[in-house]
C-alpha cells in the first residue's frame, strides 16, 4: 500500500465536491455555490489530486460519482454534520455566554445568601459563581476567568474598578457567663484575655477570624480550632467565646444565651465589594448598578432558602466551590 504525504484537503473544497454530488452537473453546482464552473472544475480537479482518485466519471454530460466519491461522500455528510452541530453548539454558547456573568466569590456564605435574591430578581441573565481562595480570585479577574468579582478590599488594584457593597464589622459571641466588657465594644486587650474557638474550613472567615485574634496579641493556646460542621453544632453551647460577623447575624439568629459584643478595633472591620475590569461589558455595569442600587434588601430576608430546597427554581444560578 502507497503511503501517502499528509493531504492539504480544505473544508470548502469538501463542500463543493457534496454540492456537485448531490446536483448532478457542474452547471447547477456552481449556481448552487456562486461560482464560475471553471472555478468549480478547478477545485474538483485539486481534491482529486490530493485525494489520488477519480470522485466523478461523465456519462452523456452528466456527472456519475465514483465509487471512491461514494466513500468521500459518505464521510463528508458525517463530517458536515458533525460541523453544522459544532457550529450550532458553538453559536448557541455565545449566546449564553453574552447574558452569562462569571463571578468569582470570597465565601460560601455571602454567594449563597445574596446571589440566589438577586437571581430571582434578573430571571433574563445567567450567574456562575465560583467560591475560591484570593489568588485565584486575582488570578481570575486578571486573565478573564471572571466578569467581576465579589470579594473584599484585598483584592484592590490599580488595574481594577471597586465598587463598595457593604462594611463588615465582627463581633465577639460570649456566654452570658462570661466575665464582659462593660463598654460599647471590645477592645484589642479584651480580645487578648478571652479564650476562643474557631470554625476550620470556612472560607473568608476562618481566615479573617484568626487575624483578627492575632491582631489582639492573645496567645495561640487561648484559640481552638475545630471543623466548620462540629462548630455549627456546638457553638450556642461552648463554654468559650466565637466569632460571628454583621453579614452573618443578618440571616441566622443569634441564641439568646450569648452576648454579642462589637469589636472596637479597625483590625475587626473590612469592606466587602465588587471588582471588575475598567472595559467590563455593558452586562457587567449593568449588573454592578442593580446590586449597589439594592444591596440593603439583598442583605435581608430567606430567599436564600429557596435555592436550597427548590434548586430547580433557580435555574438561572450555579454555584461551586474550589
Amino acid at each position: 500500500m502507497t503511503k501517502r504525504k499528509g493531504s492539504k484537503v480544505e473544508l470548502f473544497q469538501l463542500e463543493q465536491f457534496q454540492a456537485i454530488a448531490e446536483c448532478g452537473t457542474m452547471r447547477e453546482a456552481a449556481e448552487k455555490l456562486y461560482l464560475t464552473q471553471p472555478t468549480l472544475s478547478r477545485n474538483l480537479k485539486k481534491l482529486e489530486s490530493e485525494l489520488g482518485c477519480q470522485l466523478f466519471t461523465r456519462v452523456h454530460n452528466q456527472l456519475r460519482i465514483s465509487p471512491y466519491g461514494e466513500i468521500v461522500l459518505d464521510y463528508v455528510r458525517e463530517f458536515t454534520s458533525g460541523w453544522n452541530d459544532m457550529v450550532e453548539r458553538l453559536e448557541a454558547e455565545k449566546r449564553r455566554d453574552e447574558t452569562t456573568l462569571h463571578i468569582g466569590c470570597f465565601s460560601p456564605p455571602v454567594s449563597s445568601f445574596i446571589m440566589p435574591r438577586v437571581s430571582v430578581e434578573m430571571q433574563d441573565r445567567a450567574f456562575e459563581v465560583v467560591n475560591c481562595d484570593t489568588a485565584a480570585l486575582v488570578e481570575g479577574i486578571e486573565t478573564g476567568r471572571f466578569d467581576l468579582l465579589i470579594a473584599t478590599d484585598i483584592c484592590r488594584s490599580k488595574t481594577t474598578r471597586w465598587r463598595l457593597l457593604y462594611e463588615e464589622e465582627a463581633f465577639v459571641s460570649a456566654p452570658l457567663s462570661a466575665a464582659l466588657p462593660m463598654t460599647e465594644g471590645a477592645s484589642k486587650e479584651d480580645l487578648a484575655g478571652m479564650s476562643f474557638t474557631i470554625e476550620s474550613g470556612l472560607a473568608g472567615y476562618s481566615d479573617w477570624f484568626t487575624h483578627i485574634l492575632r491582631e489582639a496579641g492573645g496567645p495561640e493556646e487561648s484559640i481552638d480550632h475545630i471543623p466548620l460542621d462540629e462548630h455549627l453544632r456546638t457553638k450556642d453551647l461552648l463554654p468559650t467565646c466565637n466569632l460571628i460577623t454583621s453579614f452573618i447575624i443578618r440571616f441566622v439568629r443569634t441564641n439568646e444565651d450569648r452576648a454579642i459584643i462589637p469589636i472596637a478595633e479597625d483590625f475587626a472591620k473590612r469592606g466587602v465589594g465588587l471588582v471588575y475590569r475598567h472595559d467590563a461589558p455593558e452586562k457587567v455595569r449593568f449588573f454592578v448598578q442593580h446590586l449597589r442600587r439594592n444591596i440593603e434588601s439583598f442583605l435581608g430576608g430567606h430567599l436564600f432558602m429557596q435555592y436550597y430546597f427548590y434548586p430547580d427554581k433557580t435555574s438561572n444560578l450555579r454555584i461551586t466551590d474550589e
